[in-house]
Order: structure tokens, then sequence, then C-alpha cells
């Protein structure tokens, strides 16, 4: 065989598409570091930003995605047996204390403590904002239930992209289910869900702007919202560490990010 015969086959074993939540975009290439752990073989960049892993060989595989700037993201993934079809990671990008956040950003900064005001690193913290002029959208068909992890919506001011969360929300209930948008399917009406939803919910049903997050070392948590918000909208938090629990409601400003008291449990 001659060397102009020889040919040389790759497969596609994965693909990361990492998204920064404030922004709504791939951050760039050398602000983030992405990688499997059970190889020291690098992935090629995509045209749109994505991340390709090429001739994985395993089954399952540990994505690490460090930064500067971004909180540290980790997860197990299990690949296809027959690497037919590559999964696709859309990866939510949350930042930390040294992110620059962008001009006109909406968010939280708090510094959770335990009792006698040690900073708690890892602390869980949940908030969306439950206001009609910041809902993300709403359910445009009956009985939706997520079924093959996509749904029909109308959008709101702000639009959802993939990698927000969300929170589902009747008209006179409460909010009681969290999700989040993956990705586009051709209609743009009808987004990707991350998981199918836990039951059916009714045309007209509100998706709210939520973010889920930790706190670092120090203790402190970044809360970002993305898009335009109203000049003073609720926060409703819900903070875990261990059996600590705390639930409040903060209030935040539409295009500052402000500083919140520190939070013992």
């Amino acid at each position: 065989m001659t060397r102009a015969e020889r040919t040389f086959v790759t497969r596609c074993s994965l693909v990361v598409k990492p998204i920064d939540v404030w922004t709504g975009f791939t951050p760039g290439a050398s602000s983030i570091r992405v990688a499997l752990t059970e190889t020291e073989r690098k992935p090629i960049r995509t045209s749109d930003g994505s991340y390709a892993f090429l001739d994985y060989a395993g089954q399952t595989c540990t994505l690490v995605i460090t930064s500067s700037t971004y909180i540290e993201y980790r997860k197990e993934i299990m690949l296809s047996e027959d690497g037919a079809v590559p999964p696709i990671l859309t990866v939510s990008l949350l930042p930390n204390r040294t992110y620059l956040p962008p001009a006109a950003a909406t968010g939280l900064i708090v510094q959770v403590c335990d009792e006698s005001g040690l900073p708690l690193q890892g602390a869980q913290l949940s908030a969306y904002i439950d206001d009609e002029s910041a809902v993300r959208g709403r359910l445009a068909d009956d009985d939706a239930d997520g079924e093959c992890k996509r749904i029909r919506i109308s959008h709101g001011v702000t639009k959802l992209s993939p990698g927000d969360s969300f929170v589902v929300k009747e008209r006179e209930g409460t909010a009681t289910e969290w999700n989040a948008m993956v990705d586009w399917h051709g209609d743009p009406s009808v987004i990707g869900l991350e998981r199918p939803f836990n039951r059916k919910w009714n045309r007209g049903t509100k998706l709210l702007a939520a973010v889920r997050t930790t706190s670092d070392k120090n203790g402190f948590a970044v809360i970002p919202f993305r898009g335009l918000l109203p000049s003073v909208c609720p926060v409703n938090v819900e903070i875990v560490a261990g059996d600590r629990r705390l639930a409040a409601v903060w209030k935040a400003e539409g295009g500052r990010v402000i500083q919140i008291p520190p939070v013992r449990l």
C-alpha cells in the first residue's frame, strides 16, 4: 500500500459546549481548560466553540473544566456503546469571585459562614426570580411533560439560551421543579431539556430565571442573572450546607451586581 492509499479514520466520542451563564456565549479558549481525566489527549476546538474528543476507547469518562474565573466543573459521563452518536453535552459555567461581570450585569454576591462566622466551602445555593417582567418563557402546549426531553414555549423578554437554568411555576402555584435548556430543536419555539419533567404542566406555566451555584473556599458565591431585568426584583434563595438550611428573599437590581451581607447557617 502506498502512502497515498493509506486511510486514517477518527471517531468523535464526545462534544462539549461550554456556555458562560452570565453572557450566554462560549468562553474564549484561553480562559478555560477542557479535559478528560482518563486521557492526556486534548480535544479539538470546533468552529462553534465546542470541544470534540476523538477516539476515546472507554464507556465512561470524567469531564473536568477548570478556569481562573469560573467554578470548576466535573461530571462523569456515560458514552454510547457503539459510538455511533457521540453525546453533545452543554455545560453551564458559573462565575467565581475573580470573574469581571459584563457591562450592565445583574447579580448577587454573598459570603456563607457557619454559626461562628467561619467561611463555609461547598454550600449549595439555589436562586430564582419570581417577577412577571423577568419570566423567561411560558409553556405553549397543554399537558407538557417534557417527553423526549423537549418542550414548546413562548419566549419572554429575555429568551432562554442553551445553558440556562429555570424553575417551573404555574399561574397561581409555587415554583416546584428545576430544569435547564440544553439546545434548540430547529423550530425556535422548541427547546431541549436537561431531563424530562417530573409531572405534566399546563399551558401558560411560567419558566422563571434561575441559578444554582456553590460557595468557594472563602465562602463566597456569585449568583448571576443574564438579560434585562427590572430595576428591583425579588430573588428567592435557598442555601444548604450539610444539615443546615436557610431560605430567604433578597432584592436584585437590574444592571447591578450587589454585595449581600454575610449569611450565617
